[in-house]
């Protein structure tokens, strides 16, 4: 894009109307607003070896880890117009759920341990946890660290871990499977999960991913991760407009 004129006609054949972000950038500066909109079409809506409602996915499940909502919700609108389904949009929720809430086990890899050796308490990993720990194995092809330390504190929890594995990731409503992995994989970079990001970078290329699928994805990720800076700034810049008024 080369024009602010050429912006507004490509996001009303695109998205149906001009982001607010783009139309307060261009108040102040026009370089700064098609700065942005050029970004979006190199880092997310042009990439090429995904689909573009994939491309959306991707950048939903991100903004909704990481908010703001409304950029979650303008990335629903673009899945819809590229034609997702609704069972496609809840495995997209899903999917960004699993990853948050397989975060969160981190703790166990840094907070248990420690805590545990300061105060004399030894655990054993159970029979039952080293059978679930065979089974993500072979499932998987590896296992996470912080779940080989949770097995020997809670098989409860490393089951009910396993059980939301299984219904949340590893078994779609709808999409395919390697884009499942590719959208979890996508979170978990946005949190710096790096655990997870092997596990589903895994799980994504024994589903049948390429190396040029990934690319577009860590582009997307980029973007949407630096995009917060703007979308989370749309109080300023209106209130730089209101200032501009006095």
């Amino acid at each position: 894009m080369t024009s602010y004129k050429e912006i507004e006609e490509f996001a009303k054949t695109s998205l149906g109307e001009m982001p607010e972000v783009i139309k307060l950038l261009a108040k102040y500066n026009e370089n700064v607003a098609i700065e942005q909109f050029n970004e979006n079409i190199k880092l997310y809506l042009g990439r090429e070896n995904i689909p573009k409602k994939i491309s959306a996915f991707i950048a939903m499940a991100v903004a909704l880890a990481n908010g703001p909502k409304e950029s979650a919700m303008v990335h629903y609108k673009l899945a819809k117009n590229f034609g997702a389904t609704n069972e496609e949009i809840l495995d997209t929720m899903r999917i960004a759920k699993m990853a948050l809430m397989s975060s969160t086990l981190t703790t166990v890899s840094y907070t248990f341990p420690e805590f545990l050796k300061n105060n004399d308490i030894n655990l054993a990993e159970s029979e039952e946890a080293a059978n679930i720990l065979t089974k993500i194995q072979i499932e998987s092809g590896s296992v996470p660290e912080r779940l080989k330390i949770l097995s020997k504190y809670s098989v409860d929890l490393l089951k009910e871990h396993l059980r939301e594995r299984n219904e949340l990731i590893m078994n779609p409503l709808k999409l395919e499977k390697k884009y499942a992995f590719l959208i979890a994989y996508a979170v978990s970079a946005s949190i710096h999960d790096f655990e997870c990001e092997k596990v589903y970078l895994s799980q994504y290329f024994k589903n049948g991913g390429t190396v040029k699928e990934l690319l577009d994805a860590v582009s997307i990720v980029r973007f949407i991760s630096g995009n917060r800076a703007f979308v989370n700034g749309l109080e300023i810049l209106k209130k730089m407009g209101e200032n501009q008024l006095k």
